[in-house]
């Protein structure tokens, strides 16, 4: 596990070790993996997961599904039912269910600490639902499928994924290799995204996390400057500040089988975006230091 420059306790090793892994499945190779349920009709990548539609027989319209890794904690959880041995949770009112992955089993996996557990996040809307109330009913078969299936046997992220983004095979963390034992704590962040790296540094008292996402637009209220072709966007609110840049290609929805462009889907872009809350106060230059920090870092992986 790369240092990038920094002395990491054994927990922080093996929490980085555990998002390294969570970054390396395929979220679309996964998708693609339920052809015994129904035919994928598309597919749309983006950094964190995958978004398909399903064509099962005998139903006049197509499932939504989508898939995405994470971190989550569930100590205080309450399974809603069980595939085998694991536990599936659901969230109340909706059709999200997160189970947990077990990537521990994997040989050489460091233990794995208390805090987050490695799931895949699933989110159905089935093709025949009601405007009153969501309809899950097509979450059982897809957990039944992933619940089941071997860690080992897990699709990998890499040139030849189902819908390779090179970005995606990117570490956040490599930032801190720009703050060479200057790191003060590392840890995932809030909501367990792989592809988000939290930390401090020393002699500053902000909090700062670097994610790489997929999205539209920027938020409106941010300032938008263009440097050497890169488009930036900076904003503050209070102690909160805010810099990000989108780079590369449109990322298109696929069809499937083929893997045909379909341009006139509304596509999205990759954003690199830093955050950072300060409790004194909002001083939002070492924002924007960091973000031309990861441009030079990450710009030759875009599309």
């Amino acid at each position: 596990m790369p240092a990038y420059g920094q002395s990491f306790t054994e927990k922080q090793t093996a929490q980085l070790a555990y998002l390294r892994a969570l970054r390396r499945v395929d979220p679309c190779g996964l998708l693609l993996m339920l052809k015994d349920i129904g035919a994928p009709t598309y597919i749309s990548g983006d950094v964190g997961g995958c978004f398909g539609s399903i064509k099962v027989a005998g139903s006049a319209n197509p499932s939504s599904v989508g898939l995405s890794l994470m971190l989550g904690d569930y100590s205080r959880a309450k399974p809603e039912f069980r595939v085998g041995d694991a536990p599936v949770y659901h969230t109340a009112g909706t059709c999200v269910f997160e189970f947990p992955v077990a990537l521990g089993t994997l040989p050489d996996a460091p233990k794995l600490p208390r805090a987050g557990t490695p799931a895949v996040r699933v989110v159905v809307v089935d093709g025949s639902r009601s405007e009153l109330a969501p309809n899950c009913k097509m979450a059982q078969p897809v957990i039944g499928v992933l619940a089941t299936m071997n860690p080992a046997d897990m699709p990998v992220r890499d040139a030849l994924s189902a819908y390779p983004i090179k970005i995606a095979e990117r570490d956040p963390c490599e930032i801190l290799g720009e703050y060479p034992g200057q790191v003060n704590d590392v840890r995932p962040s809030l909501f367990g995204d792989p592809f988000a790296c939290r930390f401090s540094l020393r002699d500053n008292d902000a909090q700062f996390e670097l994610t790489i996402r997929t999205g539209v637009d920027p938020p409106s209220r941010a300032r938008e400057e263009i440097r050497d072709g890169v488009e930036y966007f900076h904003g503050q609110d209070g102690r909160m500040c805010t810099s990000m840049v989108r780079l590369g290609k449109p990322l298109y929805a696929r069809d499937v089988p083929g893997g045909a462009i379909q341009e006139t889907s509304t596509p999205e872009r990759v954003f690199i975006e830093v955050l950072s809350f300060s409790l004194k106060n909002g001083d939002c230059g070492s924002t924007r230091e960091m973000i031309d920090k990861a441009v030079r870092i990450f710009r030759d992986s875009f599309d």
